[in-house]
């Protein structure tokens, strides 16, 4: 495998293949994995709760959402490509806080949150994921209106956003 700029931070190799992860959290828990994981915020799991979400997000109203999507204690799985195009999906500015988000609009973002993730998952596999991005690594979105790539909210991470299409709400 070519190297990359990003330093490696786990590696697992397998027979014929290997699983690289550059750009992540790793933590070495011991015991029982039930007593660090809570399937219920897993957004692929059987046992997700989008209820629970909710009850977390409200829980952090000063939050910007470009950061509680990526927050593994509500949506365990997620990722920065995943957090793009939710949030354009639902149409919801990067830079909202959660409070100034309807009930409505906190729904279709949880719901969203998990929709993508299996989407994302079925185009990963077929090898197709980046054919589909509408926002994510883009220069305009499907409306024809251009994209904005910044370092947003407290993780700093890559934010990719179309202002005439995601609405600020406060």
């Amino acid at each position: 495998m070519p190297e990359k700029k990003t330093a490696l931070k786990l590696g697992i190799v397998f027979k014929k293949d290997e699983l690289n992860f550059y750009t992540c959290k790793v933590d070495l828990l011991e015991g029982n994995v039930k007593e660090h994981y809570s399937w219920e915020n897993d957004v692929m799991a059987d046992e997700w709760n989008s209820k629970s979400a909710i009850k977390k997000l409200k829980e952090k109203p000063q939050a910007m959402v470009c950061d509680v999507l990526l927050d593994q204690q509500i949506f365990s799985g997620e990722g920065n490509i995943i957090k793009n195009e939710v949030l354009y999906r639902t149409r919801i500015h990067p830079l909202n806080k959660v409070e100034d988000l309807s009930p409505v609009k906190l729904k279709a973002l949880v719901t969203e949150a998990r929709n993508y993730s299996f989407d994302f998952l079925k185009l990963k596999k077929e090898n197709t994921l980046s054919k589909h991005w509408e926002v994510y690594n883009q220069k305009v979105c499907p409306l024809k209106h251009k994209i904005d790539k910044k370092e947003l909210g407290k993780t700093h991470r890559q934010t990719y956003f179309c202002e005439k299409c995601q609405k600020i709400y406060s």
